[in-house]
C-alpha cells in the first residue's frame, strides 16, 4: 500500500482546472485529491462499461486526459487496471477482485449461494445473478455462467442497474420499505430501451404484481433480445436480503408467453434460504413468513 500511496502522490504534482470531482468528494477536508481522482477513474468502469478508451475514462471521471493517463498507468502497474494494446482500451485488473472478495458485508451470503447458483446456471443454460439494493441502485454481487449461457458484459460484479430496469431491480424495489421506494422513484426513472417501464403509475402496478406472485419477469427492457426472471431472497426474520435472477435470450427464458425455469429458481432460493436460516436458527413463524413470498 505504501507504493500505491507514493504513486498517487506523484500523480498529484500536475496542475489542472478540473475541480468538479474534488469539490464533490472532499468532505470535511479528509479526502486526498489524488485518491479521489483515482477512485473516480475506477468508478468509470462500472458506470460506463467494462472496457474503455482513455478519452472515455477521462470523460466519465471528469478529468483531463493527462491526469487520467497518469492515474491509469499507476493502476496498471499495481494490477488494479489492465491495458489492451490492440484495442487501446483499459479494463479493471485482477487486484480489484481481491478487494471485492474481502468485503465483509454479505460475504456469508455469497459463500452460501455460490455453489447453488452455479448449479442453477448450468442446469438452465442461463446467466444467473445475485444482486442487492444499495443507495438507489441494484448492485450485482455475483454472477454465474454455463457453457450455453449468453456472455453478459452489461452487469459486471459491482455494476449497477436502475431500479426500474430489469427483473432483479424490480424485485428488490417491490420489497423495499414504502418510504425507500418513494425516495428511489423521486430521483426519476431511466429508459434503457423502448420497452423499459418509466411511468411511475405503471411501475407501481408492476411492483404490486411482483409482490402478489413472488417473482418478476423482464423482456427486452435492459437489452433488446434478452429476458430475465427474478425472485427475492429474505433474511431469516423476513426482511429482504437480495434478489436471484437468471437471464438469456428471450425465447430461452420466456416460452409461450410464460417464464421458464420458475421451479428451478424456487428450489435454488429455498435452498439458499434454508442454509441462511440454519446459521441463525430463526423462529419457525418468521422462516415461514419469509418463504411465503416465493410460493413456499
Amino acid at each position: 500500500m505504501r507504493d500505491i500511496h507514493k504513486g498517487l502522490r506523484r500523480m498529484d504534482t500536475g496542475q489542472d482546472d478540473n475541480q468538479g470531482v474534488d469539490q464533490a468528494t472532499e468532505k470535511n477536508g479528509l479526502s486526498v485529491r489524488a485518491v479521489s481522482r483515482a477512485l473516480a477513474v475506477l468508478r468509470s468502469f462500472y458506470q460506463e462499461g467494462p472496457t474503455l478508451t482513455l478519452t472515455e475514462v477521462a470523460g466519465a471521471a471528469k478529468l483531463d486526459k493527462g491526469t487520467a493517463r497518469r492515474i491509469l498507468l499507476t493502476l496498471v502497474q499495481d494490477g488494479f487496471a489492465a491495458f489492451d494494446a490492440q484495442s487501446q482500451k483499459y479494463s479493471l485488473g485482477l487486484e480489484i477482485l481481491k478487494l471485492a472478495g474481502a468485503v465483509p458485508e454479505r460475504r456469508d451470503l455469497r459463500q452460501i449461494a455460490s455453489t447453488i447458483l452455479s448449479r442453477l446456471a448450468k442446469s438452465t443454460g442461463s446467466t444467473v445473478f445475485l444482486s442487492v439494493y444499495h443507495d438507489g441502485s441494484a448492485v450485482c454481487l455475483d454472477q454465474f455462467h454455463s457453457d450455453r449461457s449468453v456472455e453478459v458484459r452489461w452487469w459486471i460484479v459491482g455494476g449497477q442497474l436502475p431500479m426500474n430496469c430489469g427483473a432483479a431491480p424490480r424485485v428488490l424495489l417491490a420489497y423495499l420499505p414504502e418510504a425507500e421506494v418513494d425516495r428511489v422513484l423521486a430521483r426519476g426513472t431511466t429508459r434503457l430501451t423502448p420497452h423499459t417501464t418509466t411511468d411511475p403509475g405503471e411501475l407501481a402496478r408492476e411492483l404490486e404484481e411482483v409482490r402478489r406472485r413472488g417473482w418478476s419477469v423482464a423482456i427486452d427492457d435492459v437489452i433488446e433480445g434478452l429476458a430475465a426472471i427474478a425472485m427475492p431472497l429474505f433474511e431469516p426474520d423476513g426482511r429482504l436480503i437480495a434478489a436471484v435472477s437468471l437471464t438469456g435470450l428471450t425465447p430461452h427464458i420466456v416460452r409461450n408467453g410464460q417464464p421458464n425455469f420458475l421451479e428451478e429458481m424456487r428450489d435454488a432460493v429455498r435452498e439458499i434460504s434454508a442454509n441462511l436460516h440454519s446459521l441463525s436458527a430463526p423462529p419457525l413463524h418468521r422462516a415461514a413468513r419469509a418463504q411465503s413470498a416465493i410460493g413456499g
